[in-house]
């Protein structure tokens, strides 16, 4: 390797910004998100997932180690001596940390079920020309995640009239009960808010390695529902949003695929190991995961980046 090994950890950026990483995590993350209600309580599922996603970002990270060659030890001390040369996205450090952090993982895996809730929501929106394409979510997102999105909207209303004949007038009444409403947005946008918030505050404390407590969650404001929607209507309007959020998971999981598809012919020895890892995870393969020595080497390598920028 030499003296000069800044190398890996510039390739190591460039493919944590690519498909093959991407597309296993966040797959994950979205799948597995829909349990992380605001202001739900720690279990063992809850715990048990964030052990899923350490093994995922291990076995990621040690398939691409092998694809470039190199020990965790050269890894660790090549992460000593390098510096990032490329804007690194705030999600990407979001992705590394939360595998170390179990609140920062947690909070986001609550944020992501919110995006995801208020995507779909969106998406019938602008289905029924309610909203114009350019207020669908994008500031939070990667350009990676952008492009999936717009090629997801522009699927989503080719296949709408045929969706909406399927429909029967029970379940078209609700949907367009849930796309005039402003409650339901108004609440989404507000958790997603302070949920962002909390995220931000966890990963701020998690970098200062302060013991300081913290704070007090403020009590959630809730926007003012009409008097006329009762308990049991909001409970199918949040179910059947559910329900079009998973199928819009669905279709980003496709999209997803293509891109890694379109990698994988546009280079086929560049990263075999590491595209092999990723097909085996979509796959729902049983992994196998001892890498945290390289995990730890990027998570100090970024915690000191991102301090030394602040």
């Amino acid at each position: 390797m030499g003296d000069d090994n800044t190398w890996v950890f510039d390739s190591l950026v460039g493919f944590l910004r690519g498909p093959v990483w991407n597309v296993p995590i966040l797959t994950f993350i979205e799948h597995k998100s829909l349990i992380f209600e605001p202001g739900c309580e720690d279990d063992s599922e809850h715990t048990k997932i964030h052990e899923e996603y350490k093994n995922l970002v291990d076995f990621m990270l040690g398939s691409y180690m092998e694809d470039i060659g190199i020990t965790p030890d050269q890894f660790e001390s090549a992460c000593g001596k390098a510096s990032i040369k490329t804007t690194f996205h705030q999600t990407l450090f979001e992705q590394v940390w939360a595998a170390d952090d179990y609140e920062i993982f947690k909070r986001m895996m609550i944020q992501k079920n919110l995006e995801l809730q208020l995507q779909a929501l969106e998406l019938l929106q602008q289905r029924y020309g309610i909203i114009p394409e350019s207020c669908m979510p994008g500031d939070a997102m990667s350009p990676e995640e952008q492009a999936v999105m717009e090629e997801v909207i522009k699927k989503s209303l080719e296949e709408h009239e045929a969706v909406q004949a399927s429909l029967d007038e029970e379940t078209r009444d609700l949907e367009k009960a849930i796309v005039e409403s402003k409650f339901e947005k108004a609440r989404l946008e507000q958790e997603c808010s302070r949920e962002r918030e909390m995220l931000e505050r966890a990963l701020k404390m998690s970098l200062s390695d302060s013991p300081e407590e913290e704070a007090e969650e403020p009590e959630q404001e809730t926007p003012a529902q009409s008097d006329e929607i009762d308990p049991e209507s909001l409970r199918r309007r949040a179910e059947y949003l559910k329900e079009q959020r998973d199928k819009l998971l669905a279709l980003k999981q496709k999209e997803r695929e293509k891109q890694l598809a379109a990698f994988e012919e546009s280079a086929p020895q560049k990263r075999p190991k590491s595209s092999r890892a990723a097909r085996k995870v979509l796959a729902g393969s049983d992994i196998d995961a001892h890498t945290l020595q390289v995990r730890k080497a990027l998570a100090e390598r970024l915690k000191a980046e991102v301090i030394g920028n602040q």
